[in-house]
């Protein structure tokens, strides 16, 4: 017979102290595209996710980039976007096409034994894409609805002018309106495309249950896309932050406020980026941080303040985020700077170091659960840092660091001088 539980006693907890990373097998198929291969999971399971130095600061043009991700499934010369989509549904398979401002990517998730007939197609999508008239029309004319339909976001209208504010003029910093929609052709399309989407251009991740007849099939497919040429990048200048470091876009209707605050800061292949990271989750990175504890619990500002670090291949950037009861936002934005000041004039108790090195630990113990978050992570963490080894680095870093170092810390990357504020709302 069971005991009776006691509910006045918190059950017995463990401190992690070690985390076992999977294998990173790296190498380069036959048309010289560098891959990486992550085994693991007791399903047979497979994602083969190819990442392209496409995203948005290889274009000119704004929009070029997102729309040419996203048109790689309407429709290529042997298909049509309809066929594409059934193919995919009939073998239980998602296909899946994201960019950001550095990279573009196309995923597939598939059973192993489909992967020999979906490979094939996934190629001709990478490689066959003809950008169509009238899927560009339909997928613009939605994205200028979604557009129109954002500006009435607090949200959207603060976020973008917190970016515009820390990266100015460079790419990070630019944002479409509502003529660019118009401006994008399938011919600049098929331009774009050529350029960027090879082997050359690109890096292959294979994660789940990788056998070898899984990485014969990937050669005998992906390894003949053609290799190409690289595409070559400049390095934007970022220009100091000299506007007017606070802006507020009035909305009368708004039923609470949006607050964006944006610090520009290190890279996430820097020495400093894990201790800084450790930082920005004390300050706003979890339920009990100090944000959370001031600004939600003490004075009921808002159900939610976060701050996050955004990682990017030229720059990085230290968001503080959330949404305010109206009227309080200049307040609640006092406060961030309060809370970031005691952290460069005291060190953190060592209850509270704890604390934050244990959810951090419990957080990279969720990333390496199953292949798809594994796929995520380390993707990420291969084209921004140092690969697998960023993870060691982490873990290291989080059971190491103390107190001390993270004033210090502090005291070298919270300038709030140069911190920008937007809020939008009913201020």
């Amino acid at each position: 017979m069971n005991k009776e539980l006691n509910r006045q006693k918190a059950p017995v907890y463990h401190q992690i102290t070690e985390i076992n990373l999977p294998k990173d097998e790296c190498g380069f198929l036959a048309n010289k595209m560098p891959y990486h291969v992550l085994s693991g999971g007791s399903q047979e399971i497979v994602i083969v996710e190819l990442m392209f130095n496409a995203g948005v600061i290889h274009s000119n043009q704004l929009l070029v980039a997102s729309t040419a991700n996203t048109m790689l499934v309407s429709g290529t010369r042997h298909h049509t976007a309809q066929q594409i989509a059934d193919t995919f549904d009939f073998y239980g398979a998602e296909l899946r096409t994201d960019s950001n401002f550095d990279h573009a990517t196309i995923s597939l998730f598939c059973l192993n034994k489909y992967l020999d007939k979906l490979l094939p197609l996934l190629c001709e999508v990478i490689e066959e894409s003809v950008f169509p008239e009238t899927e560009l029309k339909t997928l613009m004319a939605d994205r200028k609805h979604k557009f129109i339909v954002n500006q009435a976001k607090t949200a959207v209208l603060a976020n973008n002018a917190m970016h515009k504010m820390v990266f100015g003029a460079h790419p990070y910093g630019r944002r479409a309106e509502l003529p660019d929609y118009d401006l994008v052709t399938s011919e600049i399309l098929r331009d774009f495309h050529a350029v960027h989407y090879c082997a050359a251009n690109c890096r292959l991740m294979v994660a789940g249950c990788v056998t070898d007849k899984v990485m014969q099939t990937i050669e005998a497919t992906i390894g003949q896309i053609k290799t190409g040429r690289k595409s070559t990048l400049k390095d934007f200048v970022l220009e100091p932050i000299n506007n007017d470091k606070t802006q507020i876009i009035k909305r009368k209707d708004a039923v609470q406020s949006s607050l964006r605050m944006g610090l520009r800061t290190i890279k996430m292949d820097h020495p400093d980026y894990h201790r800084l990271n450790m930082l920005t989750m004390v300050l706003g990175g979890y339920f009990g941080s100090r944000l959370m504890t001031n600004i939600r619990k003490e004075k009921g500002y808002t159900y939610g303040i976060y701050s996050r670090l955004h990682p990017q291949a030229q720059s990085g950037l230290l968001c503080v985020y959330g949404d305010i009861k109206s009227g309080h936002s200049q307040q609640v934005a006092d406060e961030v700077r309060k809370e970031m000041q005691k952290l460069k004039d005291e060190p953190i108790s060592n209850a509270e170091m704890a604390l934050v090195r244990n959810y951090m630990m419990g957080e990279l113990l969720q990333i390496f659960d199953g292949p798809f978050n594994c796929c995520e992570a380390v993707s990420r963490a291969i084209d921004l840092s140092s690969g697998i080894n960023y993870f060691n680095e982490e873990q290291a870093c989080i059971l190491n660091t103390q107190p001390a170092d993270l004033q210090e810390i502090a005291n070298q990357y919270f300038d709030l001088d140069n911190m920008v504020t937007a809020i939008a709302g009913n201020e």
